[in-house]
């Protein structure tokens, strides 16, 4: 193959070295089929072209003679990328910044996005690479041979990031969301190649399945219907709130999309309402995929189980996805296909609903890094549910909240914040302004008249006197050994190791441990062996850390808590008489020793 502008110039040029069958990628192929991705993942934010735009140019740098030495492993250091980023920027101008800083970043990751950096790109030397890296040839002759290969330089109408002489949290997700859609892009194409058939062409996997929202929730409703049915352990009072409360959720799925809160008390049946809510109003609104943002590895490992439970009978193994640092561990070779299927699907969130981390979730919105970013396209067009909000940390409140605003009003989204103890958010709403214009004005979703709270009391809070009227852990353990069915919940590891130590001195039947120290598994098989114990009636004596406190499931008829903040308290309070079924409890709260007290 010849470069008919230059006479005996080769113009084969590849983007990777060969793959197991010894196939090789040429370099338009890469970039066509990079553009293509791009473009369909950007296209569900309406930013299709620009897309399209970054995947062509990315790897513009590889038409360079250098880079073919590095194929070859000749030398090492050289830079692909800058080239793209230099083009986008200088024959796009301000339309081309969200492109540039996507291209530029696709392998280092996004840099600072300041007028120094761009004024620095936008006239760069090629001849001088950054990093201390080599340029992969002259820009002129790289531009020829694009072009040579039937690649025009890309023209902007508009763009998805609008240049501000100062930058906001909305204004740099607008980028982050392009880089996103071309790194996925980027490493789609690049797995399919390598990921080859036996003839070496390029094999790309197979999409995640699609959420099919009204199917899915025709199962919910068979569910809620079996459960209703048999309303458990639970009084009629309680029966009576987790019906009201989903009333609610079903009413509010018909709204338009939008901000909404959800505060209802524990206990009250959160987890199948949220669900039956995000079903309707995805189905309504055609949404692609429902994101459950959790921050406590013990409410996921529940939350979990019960949404597969539910929908992996008639939807597959695949539809519901369970993504935190222990949920999906590095490839081995003992790994089973569908556990090499679910660690994929992880790296970009191909799938229609999936259940992770309050960590996952704020790092696809800020971070830099490709590998983390390459999710958040897949956000748009979602209905997202930030369940125990309450835990998020106060520093990060308010970028938080307008990235999350901003979800809502540039990309389709609706999300929810829930909890038993809603934080003020509202209060926020002008600083919140400040990052996104849309601010923070959520809508609540349970009427104020529907009076759950009032309706939902089956437990009075023991305060301690002050903070000096302290116990011992002797008499925690004492207190404890007095009940049959006990939950104590303390603030440090330390202190309920300790406890158990104590408790173990009396040789007690049915003496659990619970703390995030534990794996996934482990905690999966005490909560069990805990169920199945209160269930019959036997002796049980829970310590637990502040992990069981928020939205797992478990009924006692009696409760300890280390004196705490009010709205952990609270739901710890949820952990006890969750049922109704006994009247009103009593919650006993307690100030712990001092350290020198004997538990470290």
């Amino acid at each position: 193959m010849q470069d008919n502008r230059r006479q005996g110039e080769t113009a084969v040029f590849f983007s990777h070295s060969e793959n197991q069958a010894g196939g090789r990628n040429l370099l338009p192929d890469h970039l066509r089929d990079v553009g293509g991705l791009a473009g369909d993942f950007a296209g569900a934010f309406g930013a299709r072209a620009e897309g399209e735009a970054a995947g062509s140019l990315h790897d513009l740098g590889k038409y360079g003679e250098l880079f073919k030495k590095r194929l070859s492993n000749e030398i090492t250091g050289v830079d692909h990328w800058t080239a793209g980023a230099f083009v986008a920027l200088n024959s796009m101008g301000r339309l081309g910044i969200a492109s540039a800083l996507a291209i530029e970043g696709h392998h280092i990751g996004l840099q600072r996005l300041t007028r120094e950096h761009l004024r620095n790109l936008k006239q760069l030397n090629p001849l001088n690479a950054p990093e201390g890296l080599k340029m992969s040839g002259d820009l002129e002759d790289l531009i020829e041979r694009f072009k040579g290969d039937g690649f025009q330089v890309p023209k902007l109408e508009k763009s998805i990031y609008e240049f501000r002489p100062w930058q906001c949290t909305a204004s740099l997700l607008d980028i982050r969301m392009l880089f996103s859609a071309l790194v996925d892009a980027d490493y789609l194409a690049t797995e399919a190649h390598f990921n080859c058939a036996h003839d070496g062409s390029k094999l790309f996997r197979a999409p995640g399945p699609d959420l099919q929202a009204s199917q899915a929730l025709t199962v919910l409703d068979q569910e809620l219907s079996r459960l209703a049915a048999q309303r458990g352990q639970s009084s009629q009072d309680v029966h009576a709130l987790r019906q009201d409360l989903l009333s609610s959720c079903r009413r509010a799925a018909e709204w338009d999309r939008g901000l909404f809160t959800l505060t209802a008390p524990t206990g009250a049946g959160k987890t199948l309402s949220m669900l039956a809510f995000t079903l309707k109003h995805a189905s309504k609104h055609g949404l692609r995929r429902i994101i459950v943002v959790i921050p406590y590895l013990s409410i996921i490992d529940q939350t979990a189980r019960t949404y597969r439970a539910l929908f992996q009978p008639r939807f597959g193994s695949e539809y519901v996805l369970e993504h935190h640092s222990l949920a999906v561990q590095p490839k081995d070779k003992d790994s089973r296909p569908d556990e090499s299927r679910s660690r994929l699907l992880s790296e970009n969130w191909d799938a229609p609903l999936i259940v992770t981390t309050s960590v996952q979730m704020l790092e696809s919105l800020f971070a830099h890094r490709p590998a983390a970013c390459r999710k958040l396209h897949r956000i748009a067009s979602s209905v997202i549910l930030f369940d125990e909000v309450q835990t998020l940390p106060a520093h990060l409140a308010i970028p938080s909240l307008a990235a999350v605003s901003h979800l809502v009003g540039r990309y389709g989204c609706s999300v929810v914040f829930s909890t038993a103890t809603q934080p003020a958010f509202g209060r926020l709403d002008r600083e919140v302004s400040q990052e996104c214009p849309s601010g923070w004005r959520p809508r609540e979703i349970v009427p104020f008249d529907a009076g759950l709270f009032s309706r939902a009391r089956r437990i009075s809070v023991d305060w301690p006197g002050s903070r000096e009227d302290r116990v011992t852990w002797e008499e925690v353990a004492g207190r404890m050994m007095a009940e049959r069915q006990v939950l104590c919940i303390v603030n440090l590891k330390r202190h309920a190791i300790g406890l158990v130590k104590r408790l173990e001195e009396d040789r007690p039947q049915g003496l659990f441990h619970l703390s995030t120290n534990m794996c996934p598994a482990h905690r999966e098989d005490v909560l069990d062996q805990v169920h199945e114990a209160l269930k019959r009636g036997k002796d049980c004596r829970l310590v637990s850390t502040q992990c069981i406190e928020a939205g797992v499931d478990i009924d006692f008829p009696a409760g300890f808590r280390a004196f705490g903040p009010f709205d952990a308290v609270a739901q710890a309070g949820g952990r006890v008489n969750r049922g109704g079924r006994s009247g009103l409890k009593t919650l006993w709260v307690f100030h712990p020793p001092q350290e020198e007290s004997g538990i470290y």
